[in-house]
């Protein structure tokens, strides 16, 4: 597969932080990309580019918290409604939420009841894919309020882990900006 200079130019502003939040876990943090102005730029190009054809949708999700950060990028290039998908309590209710587990832990996702709309067509954004809990927690919760996920975006994919393979399972459209395997 070639790998454009963009993608390269991505991957040189992302850290790798060892050992946390605990030990034998190397975090990718993307707190290092949104420091340099042509590498947030690049990144949020790339989501643009992957996920401009789907559009317009119905909704663009999200997720807590980094996902927040790209997709409201996302949201205001395309005009489209920007839902925030929330670590448990951090909305007030009524929420539909759903527990998942981390790479590392357990953890519970929640959408605004009345977000999502009966045959709401939705795109996903993150910043990292993982184990995949989070997002697919936030597929299972558009998908119980009447939605559709027509495609996922990231910066960053763990491939060593499950996350992207499940989502590809699913038959939803994934993209990511770097891969580590």
């Amino acid at each position: 597969m070639e790998v454009s200079t963009e993608l390269l130019m991505i991957k040189e502003y992302i850290r790798s932080n060892q050992n946390f939040p605990k030990d034998g876990i190397d975090f990718k943090c993307t707190a290092s990309l949104w420091q340099s102005p042509e590498g947030f730029a690049e990144a949020n190009n790339f989501i643009y580019s992957k996920l401009l054809k789907y559009c317009p949708v119905d909704k663009i999700v999200g997720l807590d918290a980094r996902g927040f950060i790209f997709a409201s990028v996302f949201a205001h290039r395309t005009r489209g409604p920007l839902v925030l998908a929330r670590k448990k309590g951090k909305l007030p209710p009524p929420t539909e939420s759903k527990e998942y587990q981390l790479e590392y832990s357990t953890a519970t996702l929640e959408i605004k009841s009345d977000a999502i709309s009966k045959d709401d067509k939705v795109i996903i954004i993150d910043d990292l894919m993982a184990t995949g809990g989070t997002m697919n927690a936030a597929i299972d919760i558009v998908e119980a309020l009447g939605g559709k996920v027509i495609a996922c975006a990231c910066i960053m994919d763990l491939t060593y882990l499950p996350g992207s393979s499940i989502i590809k399972n699913r038959n939803i459209p994934f993209y990511s900006g770097v891969e580590y395997s």
